[in-house]
């Protein structure tokens, strides 16, 4: 899949392709193997070149917020606007969590472990700089974990829901 991102008002093409349990990432022109897996809360370790360094995830209004090494880039996927797209981070095994895009309070909690889940469904509601998140998934499947229950104070990139991918 090919993410467009800013960095310091330079747009940058990144393509990321699932290949053999590694993903091949092409940035410029140069490609990397890159292996990821989930390490704690929200977070996923990423192995390139020898050398592993933890990477974690946002969704806002902006887009996908990316951080690594301190520093944040902000991603969009092909025809995401300014609208919200799904509130997630992407696993490598088909695994999607919601997390909430920055400190607020959980309002209500949708589902439970077990459901079944579709596309742009609301998950979580988090009551935020006095506004409410519908927070939303971008996959049909199914929920393999809840982490939050309504009224429990939330932290930026908290884990709130994880879902499943369907088969295809």
């Amino acid at each position: 899949m090919e993410y467009k991102y800013d960095i310091g008002g330079t747009e940058r093409v990144l393509d990321v392709e699932e290949s053999g349990g590694t993903l091949k990432v092409t940035l410029d022109g140069k490609t990397y193997q890159v292996t990821a897996s989930p390490s704690g809360e929200c977070c996923i370790l990423m192995r390139m070149n020898g050398r592993s360094f933890p990477v974690r995830f946002a969704r806002d209004e902006h887009g996908l917020h990316v951080m690594v090494k301190g520093i944040s880039i902000l991603a969009k996927e092909p025809g995401e606007g300014a609208g919200r797209g799904g509130d997630l981070v992407e696993l490598v095994d088909g695994k999607q969590i919601l997390v909430a895009p920055m400190p607020g309070q959980v309002v209500k909690v949708n589902v439970n472990v077990g459901d079944k889940v579709a596309k742009k469904q609301c998950l979580v509601i988090v009551e935020a700089m006095k506004m409410e998140n519908e927070l939303n998934t971008s996959i049909d499947g199914t929920v393999s974990a809840v982490h939050v229950k309504a009224g429990q104070q939330v932290d930026a990139l908290q884990p709130l829901v994880e879902v499943t991918q369907a088969d295809a």
